[in-house]
């Protein structure tokens, strides 16, 4: 049986977060693409195109929402699943209207455990046939 690695980009702007995230992923098997905020990751997309995007909420620069926005515009974009790895509670980023886009498909609150994290991933993976 063949093994296919999954990408999953990791968009956060704490260095540390960015660096032991890769590190937890790439330890599990996946590709890791690391970028600082969301002008990078729009970037970054330009070249690759991950199977799973773990987003930060709170950055400098380009606001969440409108980085989901122009993910979700892109039609090239459209099989990437989100999932949010943020301190802010579930409660305030639906009331900030975060979840509008079908792409966004979990939330993970941090302090996050390993555990949480990996098998989020799997779940969202495998719902989606990526």
């Amino acid at each position: 049986m063949m093994f296919v690695t999954k990408t999953v980009m990791i968009v956060d702007d704490e260095p540390d977060v960015l660096l032991s995230v890769a590190q937890i992923l790439e330890a599990n098997h996946y590709k890791a693409i690391k970028a600082k905020d969301g002008n990078e990751c729009l970037e970054k997309l330009q070249r690759q195109i991950p199977d799973v995007l773990l987003l930060d909420i709170m950055m400098p620069g380009l606001a969440t929402k409108e980085l989901v926005s122009r993910i979700e515009k892109d039609r090239r974009l459209a099989k990437i699943k989100i999932i949010f790895l943020t301190a802010i509670h579930l409660q305030e980023a639906e009331e900030a209207g975060l979840f509008a886009s079908k792409q966004v498909v979990d939330f993970i609150e941090k302090p996050f455990s390993v555990r949480r994290m990996l098998d989020t991933i799997a779940k969202v993976i495998k719902e989606n046939k990526l």
